[in-house]
């Protein structure tokens, strides 16, 4: 995980209201609050932009960076500064000016910490919690949590498994072993191993670096690293080059992710490649039934209807027949974390369901239904590890 602690301070006092170490605790609150808030005053005096000047400071190896609420200033320890974890620091600010806004004008005891964890939880940690996530459980795990219902969840596991595996042994949906999973890592009694799954896609980090980095890797994996744009999952590059040994092509990708000769895309942009890939695949499946034409009528007027409240959609176009064009602008705001995975997947999935709702007058209901089967399976094959973030019948509610 990029963030290593959170921090939410009263603006003009330095007060910190809230903080989370992620990890092993760097800073002292409220240090770290009080150099927040005196560098913040003295770009003010100096008479310069709190918003432009002040929103980063830089350590060896790490970064702080700042966003600003009405009256809290809010602060994240990271690894990187990156504009999506800015966005979900911006949305913290605002959940928690909101939540605790009495806070503002007294000193009040509202139980800050218990009320907003669960907020905190689900921003910074359940999004990088899924069923291939490996959990090892830490040396003397039991004297790290309280929380009955982890300590019946880690108990029956054994020091290492993947979250899918875990959910199996407890006898449990995956989706509830997850959020269980996602409390364990909160109060830090398992530590979680991301493995590189088929279905990932990086890119390149530096072209300058690549020969150096590649030293030790097969002839393969080398010529699958040409492949990495950005856009092209590891199955399918590795499927272009050739490769002979998938599983020794995939720990070769985690050395060199390692070396940073290669970085995952952002949580946003591989959102985007997933649901824009599931959209090419209703549209491919829908123009076989009922005609080209017809479902670029359906497409067109249906994003029409859509442009008001998700306006990013007008970079998402058909060229030839139905092949989805998705343009450079809205990838760039992808890479940049402009547009969050939430809003992707939320515009996303309303455009989807419309556009199969329109479908569904040329073929009915359960016609429809059944074709949104198939997309589903030919989804499954091409992420088998991500397929499950597509809420596939609501796709099929098409009522």
């Amino acid at each position: 995980m990029d963030v290593k602690s959170l921090y939410i301070i009263v603006k003009n006092s330095g007060v910190c209201l809230y903080h989370k170490d992620f990890r092993n605790p760097l800073f002292d609150p409220h240090l770290i609050s009080s150099f927040i808030v005196a560098m913040t005053q003295f770009f003010e005096e100096s008479n310069q932009s709190l918003e432009s000047a002040a929103r980063a400071f830089e350590g060896s190896d790490y970064k702080i960076v700042v966003e600003f609420g009405e009256w809290t200033v809010g602060a994240l320890v990271v690894s990187e500064d990156r504009e999506y974890l800015r966005e979900k620091l911006k949305n913290v600010i605002a959940i928690f000016e909101e939540k605790f806004t009495i806070l503002k004008y007294v000193d009040m005891d509202l139980a800050v910490y218990s009320r907003f964890e669960p907020i905190v939880l689900n921003e910074f940690i359940l999004e990088h919690i899924t069923p291939a996530t490996i959990l090892r459980k830490k040396l003397k795990w039991e004297s790290l949590t309280s929380n009955p219902e982890v300590r019946l969840f880690l108990e029956k596991i054994p020091d290492r498994c993947s979250v899918q595996e875990a959910a199996d042994i407890n006898n449990i949906p995956v989706e509830v072993a997850m959020a269980t999973a996602a409390e364990a890592v909160w109060e830090k009694a398992v530590s979680t191993i991301q493995p590189v799954q088929p279905d990932d896609i990086y890119q390149a980090t530096s072209i300058a670096r690549i020969s150096a980095d590649l030293d030790g890797v097969s002839p393969e994996t080398r010529k699958a690293v040409a492949e990495l744009d950005g856009e092209t999952t590891l199955a399918i590059a590795a499927q272009r080059a050739g490769v002979s040994d998938f599983d020794q092509f995939l720990e070769e990708i985690a050395i060199l992710a390692q070396r940073k000769a290669i970085e995952k895309v952002s949580p946003a942009q591989a959102t985007l490649i997933l649901q824009a890939s599931v959209l090419q695949t209703i549209l491919n499946l829908s123009a076989k039934i009922i005609g080209t034409d017809n479902v670029r009528k359906i497409y067109r007027t249906t994003k029409v209807h859509m442009l008001k409240k998700y306006p990013w959609l007008a970079f998402v176009d058909l060229e030839e027949g139905v092949d989805v064009e998705v343009r450079s602008s809205l990838i760039t705001a992808s890479v940049k974390g402009s547009l969050s995975p939430t809003l992707i997947y939320d515009g996303f999935r309303e455009f989807m369901q419309s556009i199969t709702l329109g479908i569904s007058h040329y073929t009915g209901l359960k016609p429809t239904s059944c074709m949104i089967g198939r997309v589903k399976s030919v989804i499954e094959k091409q992420f088998p590890n991500r397929s499950f973030e597509v809420e596939w019948e609501y796709l099929k509610t098409v009522a």
